[in-house]
C-alpha cells in the first residue's frame, strides 16, 4: 500500500500505539498496533494486557471457542453451537468475544462455556493450543467476506475505517488489516498450522449448501447426542432469514455497542448470500485479487479450498 502521509502515532502505551493512516484518496484507517500486529480499536485497553490475560486464561475441559475471521459466519456458527449445546432452539445473539470484553465476564460464565474471538490462532489461550477445550471455525470466500465487512462498517460509527470500497480492499489484503491482526491469508495460515488444538474447520459455502450434514458433523465434534428430528429443527432455525428475524426481535440493546450502533445492536445480518462480490468488484479488482490469492496460497503453502463462483 502507498500512503500520502506518515503513520500518525496519537498515543503510545508500552508497546501499543493508536495509529491513523490516510491514503491518497483520503480514506482514513485507524487501529491499535501492538508488537507489530494491528488490532481492532475496540480491543480492550493497551492490547498487551488483554492478550496476556487471554494467553493465560484457565480453560475448562468443556469450553468451546468459536474463533472466526470477521464476517465469515461468526454468529451463524455460534448460534448453531449454542442450540446444539443447550439442546434448545433459542436464539443466543452475539458471542462474548475475548478481546472485546473484560476478563471477568468469561470467568464468571457457568459451564459449559461457549465464547468467541476474531484473533489469530497465535493469540489464543495457551491451553487451547495444546488441545484443552474445543475450537470451531468457519472459512468464507474472502471476496464475499470483504464486501460484507465493508457494508457493515458503513452502518457503524467510527470503528476503524472511513472511505471507499477500493481503499478498504487495499487494507484487507495488507498486513495492516486489523480485522485479523494481519491479512486474511496470514489468519488462515495461523489456523492451518495450529495442529495441537482440538479444532474443527467448516466451509461457509458448504455449510450453506449442505446445512444438515454440517450440523451433524458439528454435533459429533461437540459430542452432542441428539436425534435426527432435533438436528433438522436446528437446521431450520439457523437458516439466514430466521436468524436475521430473531436478531431483530430477540436481541436487547447492549451498552457495549451503543456508541457505534444506532440502536445498540450490531448490524450482523445483511444478505448471507454467496457470490455477492460480483456486484461490488470491478473486473480489474477481481483479476488483481485472484492473482494475489494464488501468490499467497503458494507463499504460505495454504491447503484452503475456496470457490469464487
Amino acid at each position: 500500500m502507498t500512503f500520502l502521509c506518515d503513520v500518525d502515532v496519537i498515543m503510545q502505551v508500552l508497546n501499543m500505539a493508536l495509529v491513523t493512516i490516510i491514503d491518497e484518496q483520503n480514506n482514513k484507517y485507524t487501529f491499535k498496533r501492538y508488537n507489530g500486529y494491528p488490532f481492532n480499536i475496540e480491543t480492550i485497553g493497551n492490547v498487551g494486557d488483554q492478550l496476556d490475560k487471554i494467553a493465560h486464561r484457565n480453560i475448562r475441559e468443556d469450553d468451546v471457542l468459536v474463533c472466526v475471521f470477521p464476517k465469515s459466519g461468526t454468529h451463524w456458527l455460534y448460534n448453531t453451537v449454542m442450540m446444539l449445546r443447550s439442546r434448545s432452539l433459542k436464539y443466543h445473539g452475539t458471542p462474548t468475544m475475548m478481546e472485546f470484553q473484560e476478563f471477568n465476564k468469561i470467568e464468571e460464565m457457568e459451564s459449559p462455556r461457549t465464547f468467541g474471538s476474531h484473533l489469530r490462532f497465535r493469540f489464543l489461550p495457551e491451553q487451547m493450543k495444546l488441545g484443552k477445550g474445543k475450537v470451531v471455525t468457519i472459512v468464507r470466500n474472502p471476496k464475499d467476506l470483504v464486501v460484507s465487512f465493508y457494508h457493515m462498517l458503513q452502518k457503524l460509527g467510527d470503528v476503524g475505517y472511513d472511505g471507499t470500497f477500493e481503499g478498504f480492499l487495499k487494507v484487507f489484503v495488507s498486513e495492516e488489516c486489523f480485522m485479523g491482526n494481519g491479512s486474511w491469508f496470514s489468519w488462515i495460515n495461523d489456523m492451518e498450522n495450529w495442529n495441537g488444538a482440538n479444532s474443527l474447520c467448516l466451509s461457509y459455502n458448504d455449510f450453506k449448501q449442505n446445512t444438515f450434514e454440517n450440523v451433524v458433523k458439528l454435533a459429533k465434534f461437540l459430542e452432542v447426542d441428539q436425534d435426527e428430528d432435533f438436528l433438522r429443527s436446528v437446521t431450520e432455525s439457523i437458516q439466514f432469514d430466521n436468524l436475521k428475524k430473531s436478531h431483530t426481535l430477540a436481541t436487547p440493546a447492549d451498552d457495549r455497542w451503543s456508541g457505534i450502533c444506532d440502536d445498540g445492536r450490531l448490524p450482523i445480518y445483511r444478505k448471507g448470500q454467496t457470490g455477492e462480490w460480483k456486484k461490488m468488484f470491478t473486473v480489474a479488482q477481481s483479476e488483481e485479487f485472484d492473482k494475489l490469492f494464488k501468490e499467497k496460497v503458494a507463499q504460505f503453502g495454504l491447503k484452503i479450498d475456496v470457490s469464487f463462483d
